[in-house]
């Protein structure tokens, strides 16, 4: 018995149209939204996207690289502040040993010179006529300048420079030019200026005595007019005097205008004094108004008394 045959259909004409009547709706959306189609998109093309990343990570580097300079200067800062710091405690303690210092030095004892035992007496002679003549006029001394005179050849002359001379510029200017007028060839002086510190100011610079021949009384006339300019600090006036006698000198002129600040009057007379041994005549001035100042005064009148000086002052 012979079978018949079966066409079979994928697609049925029902399935066609289905199709059909899809892609009609979709190209009629297609149609309807292709004018919103730029609107919905972005103009830019793929090259000025990636030149726009890459400006962004550039200036992104760069931002980081500023914070990494801001970041590098702060820590120098702080390295800065703890080494100010550092200074400012060394600088206090150096100041501290100093005074230490000072005080030791101030206290060392200068032993005396040894005895030459003393010749057989010779007879006297007939007595001189006793020189009655003031001693502070130019007869029979080296120099007189404001009242004080000596017979001393080599003499240290110790400037007050600290901060309350500077309303005294021209009256230690015109006294200095004054002593070094009066300085003949055979003489020799040295310029010791002294401040806070203590710091100090010398002519000639090495601290030591000089011949006064015309070659260095003018070259000491250009430094003691600059002196005013460097006017400033405090007045250690004992560590000045302890440098001076250190030289050994035959006379010592101290010019000031106010008390020392670095020890008791009492205590500084005392060690000068007993460094100097009555070696050295010392004369002392006072610059300015001081017969207001009773504490300068009295110091320096004692200073002198007792090392065989004079004491003037010096108004204008």
């Amino acid at each position: 018995m012979r079978r018949n045959r079966r066409n079979i259909s994928v697609f049925s004409i029902s399935a066609l149209d289905l199709f059909a009547a899809a892609l009609g709706a979709f190209i009629l959306i297609v149609l309807v939204l292709f004018p919103y189609y730029k609107l919905g998109g972005t103009d830019v093309s793929m090259e000025e996207l990636e030149e726009l990343v890459k400006k962004r990570r550039l200036v992104a580097s760069s931002t980081q690289t500023e914070v990494s300079k801001i970041r590098a200067i702060q820590s120098e800062i702080r390295l800065l502040d703890k080494q100010y710091l550092t200074t400012q405690d060394e600088m206090s303690n150096i100041e501290e040993r100093i005074r230490e210092v000072q005080k030791q030095t101030a206290e060392i004892q200068i032993p005396d010179p040894k005895p030459i035992p003393e010749p057989e007496p010779e007879p006297e002679p007939d007595p001189e006529p006793i020189d009655e003549t003031p001693r502070n006029i130019n007869q029979g001394v080296e120099f007189s300048i404001l009242g004080l005179a000596t017979n001393k050849k080599q003499t240290a002359i110790v400037v007050d420079m600290s901060g309350s001379m500077r309303s005294h510029r021209q009256n230690v200017v015109q006294a200095l030019n004054e002593i070094l007028d009066v300085m003949q060839a055979s003489n020799s002086f040295v310029i010791i200026g002294y401040r806070g510190g203590p710091t100090y100011d010398s002519f000639p610079r090495n601290g030591r005595f000089t011949r006064a021949d015309s070659n260095s009384l003018s070259q000491a006339r250009s430094f003691v007019s600059g002196m005013p300019s460097r006017f400033g600090g405090g007045t250690p006036t004992q560590a000045a005097m302890v440098k001076a006698l250190n030289l050994r000198p035959e006379s010592v002129i101290l010019i000031s205008d106010g008390a020392p600040d670095d020890g008791t009057a009492g205590e500084i007379i005392a060690n000068v004094t007993n460094r100097n041994r009555g070696r050295a005549e010392i004369h002392t001035v006072a610059i300015g108004d001081y017969t207001k100042d009773k504490a300068l005064t009295i110091f320096l009148q004692e200073l002198a008394n007792r090392n065989k000086g004079d004491f003037v002052g010096r108004a204008r």
